[in-house]
Parts: structure tokens; C-alpha cells; sequence
């Protein structure tokens, strides 16, 4: 057998015995389904994910365990892989166990039949598209420091946002496209809002407040948010920088920006605060 030959053949049982390797690291049976699992580097902790191609996907009403012992070995389940719930159209509800901590991207993008969720208070992670496309009508969001890009895009049945006030980052389109959101609470703490994070929320409205420690506001960031009339800005010793039309791009800007004493000044001198129609001192 010649040098080369070899060197073929091995590379094929290679990605041959790749092609065999499962998606998962073991499955247990919870209700009405098979809920599977991946391991984590911490020993005690696995993540929920996606079942094999050949499988199916999850259907129905969903609850994930608080704990599974698999092989005499007890887990907590502190997370929701990439990509698991994922196109799984015929997925009703899920509900999430306390100890969850991570949800990945992707988690439940494209499941359209979820209306409701409850996300455990010690969540850290939210992540990128991972709430994308479902029928999601209203949502509590805990104390996770960032939003990640897309996380609600596109959820055109969320009515109702509830965001905490430690959250720094709501990272770009995180909820373009969320037609019927009427009214957001901008976090205390929040330090940047991403490029359209809430670009196409047509009903959004009428008032919105940016608090004192924004530093950032994206291009398109309140995009196309025709009913939002009020801009409220705290910000005194550093005011926000925003990336052009943060606030759309017809211009001036037909809105009222409600400032803090004495600061009139200091805005308008910002290219896109100058815009505003109406700047008054509060």
C-alpha cells in the first residue's frame, strides 16, 4: 500500500468515525418525552440540547428537571445549548428549572408556537437569536448584565418587555421587528444600546427614558418607532453619544427631548440631539 494511499484512507475512517460521534452525551426520559444532554466542563453540570437529525425534534409541553441522574451520577441542569430547541415549530411550552444559568444562541429561535416563558432569576446568559421568531406575547428578563444581538428579533407578537435594572447591554436588533412592543423600560444601569435594538417597533410609545449611565446609543436604535414622541435623557456629566439616526433619519427630529436642568446647552452641541424639534429643560 503506497505512503499516499494511506494517508486517504485514513482520513476517511477519520471523518467516518467523526459522522458517528452523537450530538449528545446521554438522554433520559422526562413525561411525555426524551429530554438530552450535553456535559459541561463543571462535573456536576450539564446543559440541555438538541436531539439527532434522525430523532425528530421536541414537541408539546416541555418540562426540563431540576436535576438527572444518568449512570449513578446526579446533574444539575444549568443550561440550554446552542441551537436546542431550534425549529421545533410544534413546541407548545417549556418550562425552565431554577438552576438554569445559560441559554445559548439560538435556544429556541423559530419556535413560533411558544407563547409564554418564565426565566429562572438567576440567569446569566441570553444569547445571541436565542428567542428569535417565537409567538412569545410578553416576557420578564432578569438580572443578565448583557442581551444579547437579536435575542427577541423579530418576535411580532411581544406586547410586554420587562427589563432589570442591572442589565449594561442590550446589543444590536435585539428586538427589531417586535411590531406590537408598546412600551419598554430602559434599564438604570444600561450602558449601551445597540445599532436597532428596537428598530421597526412601530407601536412603541409614547415616552422612553435614558438614564444617567448610557453612554452609547446605536445607529437606527429607535428606528422607525413612529409613535414614540418623548425622549427623556438624564445624562448631565456625560451625555449619550449617538451613532447617526439613532433615533430615525427624518429630520429634524419631530419629538420632544425632556433634559435635565441646565443642560440644554450641552445638547445641543451632539449633532443628533440638536435635531430634536423640541428640547425642554425638566
Amino acid at each position: 500500500m503506497t505512503h499516499s494511499l494511506r494517508i486517504t484512507l485514513s482520513v476517511i475512517f477519520a471523518l467516518l468515525t467523526f459522522s458517528n460521534i452523537s450530538a449528545y452525551d446521554f438522554k433520559e426520559v422526562s413525561g411525555r418525552d426524551t429530554i438530552y444532554y450535553n456535559k459541561t466542563k463543571n462535573p456536576k453540570i450539564v446543559y440541555v440540547t438538541y436531539k439527532e437529525a434522525n430523532e425528530g425534534c421536541y414537541v408539546g409541553d416541555i418540562v426540563i428537571p431540576t436535576y438527572v441522574t444518568n449512570e449513578g451520577t446526579k446533574y444539575i441542569v444549568g443550561g440550554i445549548d446552542n441551537a436546542a430547541f431550534k425549529n421545533c415549530y410544534a413546541l407548545t411550552s417549556v418550562s425552565l428549572p431554577i438552576g438554569i444559568e445559560y441559554i445559548g444562541d439560538d435556544a429556541f429561535r423559530n419556535c413560533t408556537t411558544i407563547t409564554q416563558i418564565t426565566l429562572p432569576e438567576y440567569l446569566t446568559k441570553i444569547g445571541y437569536y436565542s428567542f428569535g421568531n417565537t409567538g412569545l406575547k410578553e416576557v420578564k428578563i432578569p438580572a443578565v448584565a448583557e442581551i444579547d444581538g437579536m435575542a427577541f428579533k423579530g418576535c411580532k407578537d411581544l406586547k410586554s418587555v420587562t427589563l432589570h435594572d442591572s442589565t449594561k447591554v442590550i446589543d444590536d436588533f435585539a428586538f427589531m421587528d417586535c411590531h406590537k412592543l408598546e412600551k419598554i423600560n430602559l434599564p438604570v444601569g444600561l450602558e449601551r444600546l445597540g445599532r436597532s435594538a428596537f428598530f421597526n417597533c412601530y407601536n412603541l410609545g409614547d415616552e422612553v427614558t435614558i438614564w444617567h449611565k448610557t453612554k452609547l446609543i446605536g445607529l437606527y436604535a429607535f428606528g422607525n418607532c413612529h409613535k414614540l414622541k418623548v425622549i427623556r435623557c438624564n445624562g448631565t456629566a456625560y451625555i449619550p453619544y449617538c451613532e447617526k439616526f439613532a433615533f430615525g433619519d427624518i429630520r429634524p427630529i419631530n419629538k420632544t427631548l425632556i433634559v435635565p436642568p441646565n443642560t440644554k446647552n450641552g445638547y445641543i452641541r451632539i449633532q443628533e440631539w440638536q435635531d430634536f424639534t423640541n428640547i425642554v429643560e425638566e
